[in-house]
């Protein structure tokens, strides 16, 4: 079977070569935002991108088993199979990032469609969750179109205060930010 072992070492030689490149591209997009002002993680393990973190897990005792009982050449599989995890991991913590920039909100650096400006936000909603603010936005993807969208974000508590300010800076003039306590709400018989 060695030409099924050359053809399984080409495959995985391959899929390193783009994990790596993905990543990297990935981490030049991150440090190519500008003026960035708030960001925090948003993956659903403590933070961190869950199946990327748990693949990264099983790759390092993966490494272990094949460092005391495998052959050089396993080891060497094992050390793509360990790059091409944290690739992946690297990509997908930078991807589930959230960042508020000068210029909008990024919710993924490797999608421009979830960009938006904060001239394109036509309304927001803040309502208390458990641990976590969750913010919702109402946007339109193109100028002088009627056709709005929606993003949710969750605001950690630590990010509240700075992210509130700056929502009433970005969008005070446009938008009027009530807090709960200034509406007065009466009830009709």
């Amino acid at each position: 079977m060695p030409g099924l072992n050359i053809y399984l070492g080409s495959l995985l030689i391959f899929v390193a070569c783009v994990m790596g490149a993905l990543s990297m591209r990935t981490v030049v997009q991150v440090f190519r935002l500008r003026n960035k002002r708030l960001s925090w993680r948003a993956g659903t393990l403590k933070g961190f991108p869950l199946f990327s973190t748990v693949f990264l897990m099983i790759s390092f005792v993966f490494i272990a088993v094949i460092w005391f009982n495998g052959g050089f050449w396993d080891f060497i599989a094992s050390g793509f199979y360990l790059f091409i995890s944290a690739s992946w991991f690297v990509t997908s913590y930078f991807s589930s990032k959230r960042y508020i920039t000068d210029n909008g909100i990024v919710k993924n650096v490797n999608d421009p469609s979830q960009t938006i400006a904060w001239h394109q936000i036509r309304d927001f909603v803040e309502q208390d969750e458990a641990r976590e603010i969750l913010y919702t936005f109402i946007y339109n993807e193109k100028e002088n179109e009627y056709n709005m969208q929606r993003l949710e974000l969750k605001i950690p508590p630590k990010k509240y205060d700075a992210f509130k300010k700056l929502i009433s800076h970005k969008l005070g003039r446009r938008i009027s930010c009530y807090s709960h306590t200034s509406i007065q709400v009466e009830n009709f018989d």
